[in-house]
C-alpha cells in the first residue's frame, strides 16, 4: 500500500537535457528526464567538486597508485593487487544487467567529458588517472567496502593501506516510530562519523527525476547515494560488528613456501600469478616490482613475521556484491516497506546496519551485510586466526536476509545503532541466544549508551528535542565516574588536586566550546586509559586491548550489565590510579596553557581551509553523542578530522521536513570548495533546510548548468 504522499514535481517541469542546479551550498541538484541522464550528471558534479580526489581514489582502486603518485601507494597497490580487486570489477561489470551497466558507462562519461571540457580545474599530476571507465568504477566502490570490512576485523592489522589507522568508523542512526514521535509521524536520524579526509569524504546529493525526488549523500567516488531519503521513505546506515573477514594460519608443507600448504593432513600447491607493480621515482623515473600472488583454497596469502596468513573477505568470495550499487539505487526508488524489504533481500550490501522510517509510519532496523555461516566457533573464536589446515574451517555460504536480527515497529516505539551489538538495536533487547553465535561481536560503547539514555528519558520525542538529543554534548562518563573521582581528590594534600577538583566540580559535564572543565577531564581520562592499559600489560605481557574494554572490568567497580544498560557502568576501579592520572593532565595543562580552566574551544578547533572556529562535541569514549574528534595541529591547538559528517534529521510529514549538514562542506576543488561553507553552521550546532523542490532551489541557486551529452 502506497502513502498518502503525491510527487513534488510534475514530469512536465524535467528538462529534456541533464541540468544540474548548484545551490548556495554546493550541493548538486541533478534533473533529468531519465535514469541514464542522471547518472551522466552525477559523475559530472561529483569532478566538479572533487575532481582530484576522485580521480586519485580511481587509480587506487587500479591498483596503480605509486605509477601516478610515487612509492608512497606501493603498500595500497599491493594489496589491491593480492585480493583481485580489479580483476573482480572487470568481472563484475560484464555481469551487470544491460540497463544497470549503461548507467555506469553514462557515470563514466560523466567524468571524461567534464575533465575533457575542464582540464584547467584538474591538477596536472591527476590527470594522468583519465580516462575513467565503469570498470574503475566498481573496482573504487568494491575497494571502499573491503576497506570498511578489514578495517572492522582483523584482516585490517594485516593489510596495508586497508585499515582505519587513525579514526575508527563511527555512525549514529534512530528512527522513531509514530507511537513515541510527539506529532505521529516517523522520524529519521541520519548521523554517519567517518574521516573527514580522503576515501571516506561525503557528497550531499540530489536526484529530481520523473519517478523519484531522492536526496542524500554518497561517498565520494560512488555512482548512487548510499544514504538518503524520498517522499516515501528514507534509510541510514552505521557501522556494524559483523565480521566479514577472516584469517587462516597456514601450516607450511616444507621449509620453502613454494613446497606448499597443509590441508587435511594433505600437501596443497598454492595457485600463483605475477604481476607488476610501476612506481613513480621522484625524478619522474619508473621502477618495477615482481609482484607473486599466491592463493590458497582459503584465499590470497599474506606472509606477517614469521605467519603465512591467507584472507577470505566475504563480500571478493561471492558473486554478491556485483549487485550493490544497483541495490542501493532500488532502495531509493522503493516506496514502502514491502518494496524496500524485497530490495534489502538481494543481501548485496556487505555490511552497514539498515536504520529506516517511512510515510506509512513504519520503522526499522536490520543488522545488514554478506555474513558468513560459520558452523562452529563463536564470535571471539573467529576474531584471531583460525587454523589453516582443516578445510571444514573453510565455509561456503553467507546468512539469507532471514537469518539476520532486525526489528520492524517494536513497542518502545524507536530503534537505534551508534555501532554496538545488535541485540540492543531497541528495548526490550533481543534475545541474542535466537542468532548464531558468532554472526555479531557482543560489543556496547558510552556513546550507544549515551543514546539509549536519551531515548528513554522521553516518553515521546519532538522533532525540535530530536535535534537537541543529535547535537548533545554531554559526556556519559563524566556522570559514571566523575563524583568517584572529585571525592578523592579533595580527600587528597595536593594543592593541585583540590585545584583540579574545584575546577571538574564546576563543569557542566558539556563538550561545548564554553565548556571550562572538559580540557581537563578529557586529558585526564586519556591518562587515566594509559595508566590503566600499562597495569593490564604488566600483569598479562601478552594482553591486549580493545575498544570494547572500555565499559568493562578493567575501568569500572560496576561494569556494564546488559541488565542495567540504563545505570552501568560504574565507578572507578582503581582511584589510586586515577589520582596519578589527574596529577599528570593538572600539571601538563597548567605547564602548557597556565590555566586548568581552559575552555574546550579554546584548544578544540573546527578546521577546514581558512576557517577556524571554537569547536564542540568529543569522542566516543568519553560517552559523547555530538562525536567530533580532533587532533594536533602545529599551533598547538586541536583540529578537528573526524566525527560527524552528513547529519540528516528527517520527518516523514506531508510534505517531508528535512533538516541537513554536511559538516566540512560539500567540495573540495576550488572554486566550488568556495561556496557555502558549513563548519560556522556546525560551531553553531545548527542545522539548514533541505532544498528538494524546483522552486526553493532556485530561489538559491548559485550556478546552472545544462549538459550536453557528447
Amino acid at each position: 500500500m502506497l502513502s498518502a504522499c503525491q510527487p513534488v514535481q510534475p514530469p512536465t517541469r524535467i528538462h529534456s537535457s541533464p541540468e544540474i542546479l548548484w545551490d548556495s551550498w554546493g550541493v548538486p541538484h541533478i534533473v533529468a528526464h531519465n535514469d541514464n541522464d542522471a547518472f551522466y550528471a552525477f559523475g559530472w558534479a561529483q569532478m566538479r567538486s572533487h575532481a582530484d580526489l576522485l580521480l586519485k581514489l580511481y587509480a587506487v582502486a587500479r591498483g596503480r597508485g605509486a605509477e601516478i603518485f610515487g612509492e608512497d601507494y606501493l603498500p595500497a597497490d599491493r594489496s589491491v593487487r593480492i585480493l583481485g580487486i580489479p580483476g573482480l570489477a572487470e568481472k563484475w561489470y560484464r555481469e551487470q544487467d544491460v540497463a544497470f551497466r549503461a548507467n555506469l558507462d553514462a557515470f563514466a562519461a560523466g567524468i571524461n567529458d567534464f575533465a575533457q571540457q575542464y582540464p584547467q580545474t584538474i591538477s596536472d599530476t591527476v590527470r594522468a588517472v583519465l580516462p575513467v571507465t565503469p570498470q574503475d568504477v566498481i573496482a573504487h566502490t568494491t575497494r571502499v567496502m573491503t576497506v570498511f570490512i578489514a578495517g572492522t576485523s582483523e584482516c585490517g592489522a594485516v593489510i596495508p593501506g586497508f585499515d582505519f589507522s587513525d579514526q575508527p568508523a563511527a555512525s549514529n542512526g534512530w528512527a522513531l516510530g509514530s507511537s513515541y514521535s510527539a506529532s505521529g509521524n516517523a522520524m529519521l536520524l541520519t548521523n554517519p562519523h567517518l574521516d573527514w579526509r580522503g576515501l571516506e569524504t561525503f557528497y550531499e546529493s540530489h536526484f529530481l527525476l520523473a519517478d523519484v525526488n531522492l536526496y542524500g549523500t554518497a561517498l565520494v567516488g560512488s555512482p548512487v547515494l548510499q544514504i538518503a531519503f524520498n517522499d516515501y521513505l528514507g534509510w541510514t546506515h552505521t557501522v556494524n560488528t559483523m565480521d566479514g573477514c577472516d584469517l587462516y594460519q597456514l601450516k607450511r608443507a616444507g621449509a620453502e613456501l613454494d613446497d606448499g600448504y597443509l590441508l587435511d593432513g594433505i600437501t596443497q600447491s598454492f595457485t600463483v600469478t605475477r604481476e607488476i607493480i610501476q612506481s613513480r621515482e621522484q625524478d619522474g623515473s619508473m621502477t618495477n616490482e615482481v609482484l607473486l600472488i599466491r592463493r590458497a583454497k582459503q584465499g590470497p596469502v599474506i606472509e606477517v613475521d614469521d605467519q603465512i596468513l591467507a584472507v577470505r573477505f566475504a563480500l571478493l568470495e561471492t558473486p554478491l556484491l556485483a549487485g550493490m550499487n544497483r541495490q542501493w539505487w532500488e532502495m531509493g526508488h522503493a516506496r514502502n516497506l514491502e518494496e524496500f524489504q524485497d530490495v534489502l533481500q538481494g543481501q548485496h550490501l556487505p555490511l552497514f546496519n539498515v536504520v529506516y522510517a517511512d510515510a506509512d509510519k513504519h520503522i526499522m532496523l536490520v543488522y545488514n551485510g554478506i555474513i558468513p555461516v560459520r558452523t562452529t566457533g563463536d564470535a571471539a573464536f573467529w576474531r584471531a586466526p583460525v587454523p589453516g589446515n582443516d578445510s571444514n574451517l573453510i565455509w561456503s555460504r553467507t546468512h539469507s536476509y532471514a537469518d539476520l536480527p532486525k526489528a520492524i515497529d517494536p513497542i518502545s516505539g524507536w530503534v537505534q545503532n551508534s555501532n554496538g551489538a545488535p541485540w540492543y538495536m531497541t528495548m526490550p533487547f533481543l534475545d541474542k541466544s535466537l542468532y548464531s553465535p558468532n554472526i555479531a561481536a557482543d560489543v556496547t560503547n558510552n556513546r550507544e549508551l549515551r543514546g539509549l539514555k536519551m531515548l528513554n528519558a522521553y516518553q515521546q520525542m519532538s522533532y525540535e528535542e530530536l535535534i537537541a538529543a543529535k547535537h548533545s554534548t554531554h559526556a556519559l562518563v563524566a556522570d559514571q565516574l566523575l563524583d568517584d573521582l572529585i571525592t578523592a581528590a579533595r580527600e587528597s594534600n595536593s594543592q593541585l588536586l583540590l585545584q583540579a577538583a574545584d575546577i571538574l566540580g564546576h563543569w557542566d559535564r558539556q563538550y561545548l566550546a564554553e565548556s571550562r572543565g572538559a580540557w581537563l577531564f578529557g586529558m585526564w581520562f586519556e591518562k587515566w586509559l594509559e595508566r590503566t592499559i600499562a597495569k593490564a600489560t604488566v600483569a598479562d605481557p601478552n594482553y591486549s586491548f580493545t575498544p570494547d574494554q572500555l565499559v568493562g572490568s578493567l575501568f569500572y567497580t560496576q561494569p556494564f550489565d546488559a541488565t542495567q544498560p540504563l545505570t552501568t557502568p560504574y565507578g572507578l576501579a582503581d582511584i589510586p590510579l586515577a589520582l596519578l592520572a589527574l596529577q599528570d593532565a593538572a600539571s601538563e595543562l597548567q605547564a602548557t596553557k597556565g590555566t586548568l580552566d581552559v575552555a574546550w574551544g579554546e584548544i578544540a578547533r573546527l578546521r577546514r581551509g581558512k576557517t577556524d572556529l571554537p569547536g564542540n562535541g568529543a569522542g566516543t569514549a568519553l560517552g559523547v553523542f555530538r562525536e567530533i574528534v580532533y587532533e594536533p595541529d602545529e599551533d598547538g591547538k586541536y583540529k578537528s578530522f573526524s566525527g560527524d559528517t552528513y547529519i540528516a534529521l528527517v520527518e516523514f510529514s506531508q510534505p517531508v521536513r528535512a533538516q541537513v549538514l554536511t559538516t566540512y562542506g560539500n567540495a573540495s576543488q576550488h572554486p566550488i570548495s568556495e561556496i557555502g561553507s558549513q563548519l560556522p553552521l556546525a560551531a553553531k550546532q545548527q542545522l539548514r533546510p533541505a532544498w528538494r523542490m524546483l522552486d526553493e532551489i532556485e530561489a538559491n541557486l548559485a550556478m546552472r548548468e545544462i549538459l550536453r551529452r557528447q
